[in-house]
């Protein structure tokens, strides 16, 4: 099972940036995947661009790709 992103996390995160909406051409993102066990906090929330996002999620996935091939 995934666990999903709680809004209310996204919004106390924005606001501890001093920021009300996410900003164009941002992409929040949990720093340890909630796929990996990461929580669903605030400390585990940045702010990365849209293509540091997209490399950092395909990193990601590649990385548990690699380690599913191993077992």
């Amino acid at each position: 099972m995934v666990k999903k992103r709680d809004p209310k996390v996204v919004e106390r995160f924005l606001r501890k940036q001093g920021l009300t909406k996410i900003p164009k051409g941002k992409e929040v993102d949990h720093k340890s995947p909630l796929v990996d066990g990461g929580s669903d906090t605030v400390r585990n929330l940045q702010l990365l661009t849209e293509k540091q996002h997209a490399a950092k999620t395909k990193r990601e996935a590649q990385a548990r790709a690699r380690k599913k091939k191993k077992k």
